[in-house]
């Protein structure tokens, strides 16, 4: 990893102070429209095209609206300022909020030059705190603009969230945004948090080069908080090898695997001979690979007509087993599989590694969340199973 530019001074934990409190919003309308059908992001107009042709829809304001939701009854408490339109005053209404409007009007699609005027104009506005909604793009945006000391607290709504300023869930943000706004201290503790980002044409070439952009403010909390993701356990090689091997001896003859990205499932591919798609999806049987990089709809149609398992690894450092990296494998998709047929693969350094060794889903209804939460077994040595808690993030 690199660290690009002129990056602001990473600062120690510190307090920031709370009045009735001014909260900005910026809702980047377009993030993770590139998810769910394969896209790996949707930055730069040509994506966002492509996007929409594949019939991707906007998820921000949803996530968005999410959040919002844990702050009713609470009016009292704060003051919402925001941007026309999508970047925040819509969903802001759609919440039963009444949004004090202080950036100029955008265009009917928006830019991330509309979201550094934005930031500009609310922190010259005074806002205590930065609310947004998108992925690592848009936190590189917003850190372009930002000054040293406003906290930022993200939604995550993007394709992309390697980057510690992040809720776990829209949820989990609005929640943390509650106990703010209803604290009865002057003060509430921050911290120093990356803010990371991936190329994604390196991304679309089934490469990964991670940049840290530099460091921004976030509210500390140790539950709802996701941290950056980790790279690299290098005494985990010899195990992902040989719980390679055992799964490659074990699969089901005639299954359907749809198998998740990264480097721990390429690894398993490789075992069998099959050059997959390092950050997307694949459909595997009997050791040859069906179909590359699958989108929803792709997955869903396959699903319909086959029994389906899946197999995925584990986001080091942060723990997510779904709704980070491999939005293609749906609430919907995986309710075709069932809860018993995912098969999870993770060295046990990387689970011992993680907050409170629990595993986390954010598949955007709650419902499966719910239904994915209790415990399951992870495959950690070729002959050996450790049980690990799941929750909803």
């Amino acid at each position: 990893m690199s660290t690009h530019g002129a990056c602001k001074q990473e600062n120690p934990v510190g307090f920031w102070p709370v009045r009735k409190s001014k909260i900005g919003l910026i809702v980047n309308p377009i993030a993770g429209m590139g998810g769910k059908v394969g896209l790996k992001g949707t930055d730069g107009t040509a994506t966002l095209m492509r996007a929409k042709n594949l019939g991707a829809v906007p998820l921000a304001g949803k996530k968005t609206q999410q959040a919002l939701s844990q702050l009713r009854l609470l009016e009292d408490r704060f003051e919402i300022l925001t941007s026309p339109g999508e970047m925040g005053e819509k969903v802001s209404k759609a919440s039963g909020l009444i949004p004090t409007i202080v950036t100029a009007k955008t265009g009917a699609t928006t830019t991330r030059t509309d979201t550094i005027n934005a930031v500009r104009t609310l922190l010259q506005s005074g806002v205590e705190l930065l609310l947004f909604a998108g992925g690592d793009g848009t936190a590189c945006d917003i850190f372009s603009s930002l000054d040293s000391s406003t906290p930022i607290l993200g939604i995550p709504a993007g394709v992309k969230m390697h980057s510690a300023v992040f809720a776990n869930s829209p949820v989990s943000a609005g929640r943390l945004l509650s106990s703010l706004v209803q604290r009865t201290s002057p003060s509430f503790p921050i911290k120093s948090a990356e803010i990371m980002d991936l190329d994604e044409d390196a991304r679309r070439r089934d490469s990964i080069q991670t940049t840290i952009i530099g460091y921004a403010n976030v509210p500390v909390d140790r539950a709802r908080m996701q941290s950056s993701k980790a790279y690299g356990f290098p005494e985990e090689i010899h195990a992902i090898d040989s719980i390679c091997k055992f799964l490659v001896q074990n699969l089901t003859s005639g299954a359907s695997y749809i198998v998740g990205p990264g480097t721990t499932t390429q690894s398993l591919l490789a075992r069998m001979g099959i050059q997959g798609t390092l950050l997307g999806i694949d459909v595997v049987q009997d050791k040859t690979i069906l179909h590359r990089d699958l989108n929803e709809s792709q997955l869903l149609r396959y699903a319909d007509k086959h029994p389906i398992k899946i197999i995925v690894g584990v986001i080091g450092g942060q723990g997510f087993l779904f709704g980070r990296g491999n939005q293609q494998i749906t609430a919907e998709v995986i309710k075709r599989a069932g809860k018993e047929s995912i098969i999870v693969v993770s060295s046990s350094e990387k689970i011992l590694s993680l907050e409170n060794q629990r595993l986390l889903v954010d598949t955007g209804d709650p419902k499966v969340d719910a239904e994915l939460s209790g415990y399951i077994k992870v495959q950690v040595e070729a002959r050996k199973t450790m049980i690990v808690k799941v929750e909803p993030a």
